[in-house]
């Protein structure tokens, strides 16, 4: 497995032949594919450095960068597979809940289901956070019926009178639990059958205090809207790649809401001595956890569905909430992390430069086209080596993107994502948008808030 480690070195001589020679096999395309030879009139040195450094930024970014976090996946997934245990320990599942009645039905259900195929004994507890819908009401009928199909499987219901937020909703359920572990769940996802003893098996087998799975992004209703699909591909790179390559350093960033495993005694410690502050809490827990010492994993085979955004308006202020709760994390709750000796330091400091600052980069980029057309030293020729920039950063793109989805969901083109990787780019944008959109109101002091979208009626 060690030798693996020499592939490394791959990505980062892949960047510099890309750096060096695709310049001189455009000029040479252009001069004799399209029979131009250009004329450079004289042009300020700022435009030639701007457009060196953004094109230095996206190859050794998209190469070297984006290279080695596939090799890192590439050699985490190899690993062998860890052997079973036959320690099943008591599970407490906490579904933290506020205005869901239209999401709710289907997650207990799947988490019956889960419970069901586990051989240790689980109880289901909802949190019901103070909801002004019928969300109380739907989660009693589905625990009543559930328990009828699996009477060994527990379920109650936990109210608080008015609206306290998901992270007191958490602690409340944490301190109610009787399980050796708490399981995790957002009241819009549901979880395949076999996901908890997946989770747990690792657990045990490499002593981490917590895990984490795959998780699907979904409408729960066939899947087609445009949002969903480019979402998948987006969860396909972020889970299917980069998680992937956190877990090789034993570095996972953070434990979302969907799917979550944790022991017990580990989570009840810090949901009590902590006050959470920050809007996205399951990452102020998985950094708290990282700084007390505890190992977090991931469980590629461990699978969940969540409830995406299928209009413009959620899924921005999803973004929203997660960058600026990004930053909150990052900055100032947990912002000695970033000066500490451990892989996870340098995985908050990409974050920052490649995810807020790399935003910045991409904006100045895609907004300075028309400045950097009207300046350049021969329009036609910059207009061309533009457009076989955008053919070569599409080849990478899809070619990045199957990779993405082979390892996500084992078959490079699962149900036809990969057609949609052109479209890839719109999704993007406005990621990007939101990410600065984000680090500007985070320096004016917003903190956060969250929104809760519309939610689709979802069949169970």
């Amino acid at each position: 497995m060690k030798a693996h480690y020499a592939l490394f070195g791959a990505p980062l001589v892949l960047a510099y032949v890309v750096w060096r020679w695709f310049p001189i096999l455009t000029d040479y395309i252009i001069l004799f594919t399209f029979n131009y030879k250009p004329t450079f009139q004289p042009t300020h040195w700022l435009w030639h450095g701007t457009v060196w450094f953004l094109y230095t930024w996206y190859v050794f970014l998209s190469f070297a960068i984006g290279g080695s976090l596939v090799v890192a996946a590439w050699i985490w997934r190899r690993r062998q597979a860890q052997p079973e245990t036959k320690r099943f320990p008591t599970v407490s599942f906490i579904v933290p809940a506020y205005n869901e009645e239209k999401v709710i039905s289907k997650c207990i259900a799947s988490l019956f289901k889960c419970a069901a195929s586990y051989e240790g004994n689980c109880e289901i507890l909802v949190v019901e956070d103070g909801s002004t819908d019928h969300t109380y009401k739907v989660a009693l009928t589905t625990i009543k019926m559930n328990r009828e199909k699996w009477p060994k499987v527990q379920g109650e219901i936990v109210r608080h009178e008015r609206n306290l937020g998901k992270a007191q909703a958490i602690k409340t359920g944490v301190n109610k639990a009787t399980g050796e572990i708490i399981a995790i769940a957002d009241a819009d996802t549901w979880w395949e059958p076999d996901t908890l003893l997946r989770l747990v098996q690792f657990m045990n087998s490499e002593g981490r205090a917590a895990v984490t799975g795959y998780i699907h992004p979904s409408d729960g209703n066939g899947e087609r809207s445009l949002y969903v699909l480019l979402q998948q591909l987006e969860y396909s790179q972020g889970l299917g790649i980069f998680r992937c390559a956190q877990a090789l350093g034993n570095s996972v960033l953070v434990i979302p809401g969907p799917i979550g495993v944790y022991k017990a005694e580990a989570l009840r410690k810090i949901i009590n001595e902590k006050d959470i502050k920050s809007i996205c809490e399951d990452l102020e827990i998985t950094l708290e956890m990282h700084k007390r010492g505890h190992k977090v994993g991931y469980v590629a085979e461990a699978r969940s569905a969540t409830v995406a955004p299928t209009f413009f308006k959620a899924f921005w202020n999803q973004r929203q909430r997660w960058f600026i709760g990004g930053l909150h994390n990052i900055i100032s709750v947990h912002r000695d992390m970033l000066f500490s000796k451990r892989w996870l330091t340098l995985l908050l400091w990409y974050c920052l430069i490649t995810g807020y600052g790399g935003a910045i980069m991409e904006l100045v980029a895609v907004l300075g086209i028309p400045f950097l057309y009207w300046f350049a030293p021969d329009r036609i020729y910059f207009s061309y080596n533009l457009l076989l920039f955008a053919i070569f950063a599409l080849l990478f793109g899809i070619v990045y993107q199957a990779i993405a989805l082979k390892f996500a969901y084992n078959h490079h083109n699962h149900r036809k994502l990969l057609y949609y990787t052109p479209l890839y780019s719109v999704l993007r944008f406005i990621n990007v948008s939101a990410c600065f959109n984000s680090l500007i109101k985070y320096i004016f002091g917003r903190r956060g808030l969250w929104n809760k979208a519309e939610r689709p009626i979802i069949q169970s």
